[in-house]
């Protein structure tokens, strides 16, 4: 759960694919403007729908892959 009126400069989620889709509008509430973000816990395959989803509130970055997996960051609106 997360907590409200937290406004945070830096937010890291390292968790599946499934709940950063989920959460992905909380977790932006959550963000002052210009925080930080870095989501993981995501396969490869998986990063490009993630990114777009979250497109929305972020300047988004490239993907940074490793193997089978991919970590998105970016930048609050």
């Amino acid at each position: 759960d997360l907590i409200d009126g937290i406004q945070s400069e830096v937010v890291v989620a390292n968790i599946l694919a499934g709940p950063l889709k989920e959460l992905a509008e909380q977790i932006s509430a959550h963000c002052q403007s210009h925080a930080r973000l870095a989501l993981s816990g995501l396969l490869d395959s998986q990063a490009e729908e993630i990114q777009a989803n979250y497109e929305q509130w972020f300047e988004m970055e490239p993907a940074a892959f490793e193997e089978e997996w991919a970590r998105l960051s970016g930048i609050k609106k």
